[in-house]
């Protein structure tokens, strides 16, 4: 990095301030900072090693006017729970001391309290990384680097952290209550390990990583998480089947974060007799580790060692990858099953009541919340969703009377319900709420949709649309028609037309999926399009199952089989399986983790035997189903949510097909029935996977089959509320009224660019250079 900064002397000297390597690190001050030494032997241009170096002032001690102290970076190590060290800098002229303009660059990992020549930079504790301090006395500017390390151990948990007090149920009813522990299931964080010699197995292993095969079975290696999610819940599986302590350990690639903890048994497990297979990590360390490990250069590396009979195993090691994105928002899904709006009976399970309703769950929740739906009998169903990218609007149908519903979603929480004067099951909602387009090819305004838009010019093209949807940027429409006068083979098919909302006119079809030639039953549905509207995801049927047929639903269930593809919007793409979403290696073969004995469970469904012959989850990878995108990219990634009925964890193992409640007791066994998320690169090549190992959805209500969901914005926030990016407001940006008062929607910036996550028309608009506009936002295009 090369700063040139000129002053005007009365010898009109300029002074150069430029980034030079150094190494040979050494402790200066007793406090957890530790100071580099300086090689000024070479120098290094704009996007030199930031692992190593400083900014030092290059000339003749006579050119040298305004020096910083101390001049090269410095370490700062963390320890979380321990006062917060402190680093002092001092700015001399002529070995006297000058006063300066003090600044940082990176207000969220450290602030700086100054008074003339003296600077005091204090961490925040939050996260790692380096920040620049810099001086400037009206004449020289001097910078320097200061990387932040944290540090934190654990044994057992912390119960003065509410997050993690969230991570330990109180009975056997939290396990199962709304999202279960920590919003993610399982039995919550173990006791503390009070054994001097377990303690020691632990750090000291004698058996090697995969003795007695043990292995991670969730998360996935490789799998990649944006900032903001709920901490995942680790699961492992191994001969001995049981552990009486583990110790887990999380560390960045490059050395700015770690933490070991070590952890007994779960409490609960005293009561319910289960084996200790699986455990969370603490959410408080989560979100340390997360807001750390920056991008694909930095991983994340998770250790694992489980003890036994005194005897400690491993550890084994898995990489996952932390998007450079926080991702807000709520994902709203259908769910049959659920206990928050019970209008069906003859469940098997609990007292035969259960509900179809759409749920919603805000981002960092650890349960839903009922958004659409009540107690009632089956017209108060409300299920066969669809929701607006902008997140203002959401149409949700219902089970036995020939109408829908639309909902008015507003930020402050209220939602309004208003009946359709037509149905509109799965329907296509316009962008920003304004209208539907159903399935009969039919578009009405909302909320009421009482009076079809005449002449659209889509009932030309196809009568019956199946699934449609619009792209986020309200310009294109993918259908997969279901019968059409001009399209031959239609049900094989996925035709994208444009649309001119000035006109209400859907025009120039073009058929960018096909399918002919396949078995009959290998169709396309449910298509979604990434961000930049240049390429879609899509479900493919592989097999109807039961009572599937050709021409009729693209079922996901009675054994119904799929997996997700993409394909260019160009119709010489050719199309590209998402095979690491889907659960499959380079080979073409599961990772997935199968059961090592079969689950007999028998169940039904719908009133009519469904059977499986698979019930240890030997074809989970299969198993993939109704995709959606998040109209917001982040971190050079689309995420994608999609159905999924594979195992999870040692939470959802039963048989994938039983979800139905009236056919299987879904109180005393959780459904494999649930929403998944996977990162998906932007800008793919045809032919190479884009995609990677997905993550389970956090807060979904474990005790019901959920399916279908949009990860959307939040209805957008007026000018002068509280934001913590431009997606958020109404005006698409967010800024800080002055220093220290927060961040608040409101106009544009004085500058003439966009940041990343403000409003753009073009990627010329963005201030990043390496940034694109994508679905109207300033974005990274390219993970860095």
């Amino acid at each position: 990095m090369l700063f040139f900064q000129r002053s005007l002397g009365l010898a009109f000297l300029s002074t150069i301030v430029l980034f030079v390597g150094c190494n040979n690190d050494s402790v200066i001050e007793g406090n957890g900072v530790q100071g580099g030494a300086a090689d000024t032997g070479s120098g290094a241009a704009d996007g030199a090693d930031a692992e190593s170096g400083g900014f030092l002032e290059i000339g003749t001690p006579e050119e040298l006017s305004l020096l910083l102290t101390p001049s090269v970076r410095q370490v700062i190590d963390v320890q979380v729970g321990e006062p917060l060290p402190r680093l002092s800098f001092q700015t001399t002229r002529n070995a006297q001391p000058a006063s300066a303009n003090w600044s940082i660059d990176r207000g969220d990992l450290a602030s700086l309290s100054s008074t003339g020549a003296d600077a005091q930079l204090t961490p925040t504790g939050t996260l790692a990384g380096v920040v620049i301090v810099q001086a400037v006395d009206g004449q020289d500017t001097v910078r320097t680097e200061v990387e932040i390390k944290i540090k934190a151990s654990s044994n057992g948990p912390d119960l003065a952290d509410p997050g993690q007090q969230n991570q330990i149920p109180a009975d056997e009813d939290a396990l199962t209550s709304g999202g279960g522990p920590g919003g993610v299931g399982g039995e919550g964080l173990g006791t503390e390990v009070t054994d001097d010699l377990l303690i020691n197995a632990l750090a000291n292993p004698e058996n090697e990583g995969t003795a007695e095969n043990l292995r991670f079975i969730y998360p996935y290696e490789g799998t990649i998480f944006p900032r903001g999610v709920l901490a995942p819940l680790v699961a492992w599986s191994w001969s001995l089947a049981d552990a009486e302590a583990i110790q887990l350990s999380l560390r960045t690639e490059s050395g700015s974060f770690s933490w070991t903890g070590q952890f007994g048994r779960p409490a609960i497990l005293s009561e319910t007799g289960g084996p200790f297979v699986q455990h969370p990590i603490p959410e408080n360390i989560w979100q340390l580790a997360s807001n750390s490990a920056s991008g694909k250069e930095d991983r994340l590396i998770v250790a694992l060692t489980v003890a036994q009979d005194g005897q400690a195993y491993g550890p084994i090691e898995a990489r996952w990858t932390i998007a450079e994105a926080r991702l807000s928002g709520t994902i709203y899904y259908n769910s049959y099953g659920t206990n928050l709006a019970r209008n069906f009976t003859g469940a098997v399970g609990g007292d035969g009541r259960f509900g179809g309703a759409t749920l919603g769950i805000k981002v960092g929740d650890t349960g839903p919340s009922l958004i659409a739906g009540q107690d009632g009998d089956r017209s108060y169903c409300r299920v066969c969703h669809s929701v607006s990218a902008d997140g203002s609007a959401l149409v949700s149908g219902t089970d036995n009377i020939n109408t829908s519903f639309a909902y008015e979603l507003n930020a402050d929480g209220n939602i309004v319900e208003t009946q359709m004067g037509t149905l509109a099951e799965f329907p296509a909602i316009y962008p920003d709420g304004s209208r539907v387009l159903t399935a009969s090819a039919q578009l009405f305004e909302l909320p009421e949709a009482t009076t079809a838009v005449p002449d659209t010019g889509l009932p030309a093209i196809a009568s019956s649309i199946g699934t449609p949807m619009f792209s986020a940027d309200g310009k294109k429409l993918v259908i997969n028609p279901m019968a059409s006068t001009s399209i031959e083979n239609p049900t094989q098919k996925l035709v994208v037309v444009d649309f001119d909302e000035a006109e209400n006119l859907f025009s120039n079809p073009r058929e960018v999926v096909d399918f002919t030639g396949e078995a009959a039953d290998v169709r396309p549905g449910w298509g979604a399009f990434m961000p930049d509207a240049n390429s879609l995801i899509f479900h493919q049927q592989l097999e109807a199952g039961v009572d599937g047929n050709a021409t009729g639903d693209l079922y996901t269930r009675k054994n119904a089989r799929a997996q997700l593809q993409w394909a260019s919007i160009d119709q010489s793409s050719s199309v590209t399986s998402l095979n690491l979403l889907n659960g499959l290696n380079s080979d073409d073969e599961s990772y997935l983790p199968a059961l090592d004995a079969p689950v007999t469970l028998s169940c039904t469904g719908d009133g009519t035997i469904v059977g499986t012959t698979d019930t240890s989850h030997e074809n989970d990878a299969s198993l993939n189903y109704e995709p959606t995108v998040n109209p917001i990219s982040g971190g050079g990634y689309a995420w994608v949510v999609f159905t999924s009925r594979r195992r999870y964890a040692h939470v959802a193992t039963i048989p994938p097909f039983c979800s139905d409640p009236r056919g299987a007791d879904l109180i005393e066994n959780i459904t494999p029935k649930k929403l998944w998320v996977a990162a998906v690169d932007l800008n793919p090549t045809p032919g190479t996977d884009p995609s990677h190992p997905a993550f389970y959805l956090p807060g979904q209500e474990l005790l019901a089959g959920n399916s279908r969901g949009f990860w959307v914005l939040d209805p957008c926030r007026s000018d002068g509320d509280a934001c913590a990016t431009g997606d958020q407001c109404c005006n698409g940006f967010c800024n800080e009224l002055s220093e220290g008062e927060g961040l608040v929607c409101g106009q544009s910036p004085v500058q003439s660019c966009s940041a990343n996550s403000e409003r753009c028309e073009s990627s010329a608009d963005c201030c990043d250079s390496s940034a694109a506009c994508i679905g109207g936002f300033c974005a990274i295009s390219i993970p860095r």
